[in-house]
């Protein structure tokens, strides 16, 4: 079963925040790289954007310059423009999406999604569960956020 793990908040250094702690806490985890998609709203000009809707693999430390790129050459915007985060091995991702907010797509818990459960909690910024009701593209919310 697909589940969502998400938060939202207006403070956009706080999304910023968030990004900085996926590229700490996986590199803590070994990682040294990630693949990195922009979403099809990166570009004013779909045809000329070189990052929009293709899947790039770069060095983990590299992932808030990267995104700061696209936003410099004004591609897209942070917060309001999805992103998604992956990771070789792992059968979860990270988006960060178009309404500031950032969500954990995966199929069970484990202790990385704990690890950011409690993470936002303790933030004060109200995780919120939901999980596929089929194979097709509806959700429903978990019972307390809890899945």
């Amino acid at each position: 079963m697909e589940r969502d793990l998400q938060v939202h908040t207006e403070d956009i250094d706080r999304l910023r925040a968030e990004l900085g702690h996926v590229v700490e806490f996986f590199r803590q985890l070994g990682y040294e790289r990630c693949d990195v998609s922009f979403g099809w709203a990166w570009s004013t000009d779909r045809d000329k954007s070189d990052l929009a809707m293709k899947s790039v693999n770069i060095p983990l430390i590299d992932l808030d310059a990267e995104v700061r790129r696209a936003e410099d050459a004004g591609l897209g915007n942070f917060g309001r423009d999805n992103v998604w985060i992956s990771f070789e091995g792992q059968t979860f991702k990270v988006q960060i999406c178009h309404h500031n907010g950032i969500h954990l797509y995966y199929a069970d818990p484990d202790e990385i999604t704990q690890h950011f459960r409690d993470r936002w909690r303790a933030a004060g910024l109200e995780p919120k569960g939901f999980e596929k009701v089929d194979s097709g593209s509806d959700w429903r919310p978990t019972l307390g956020g809890e899945n």
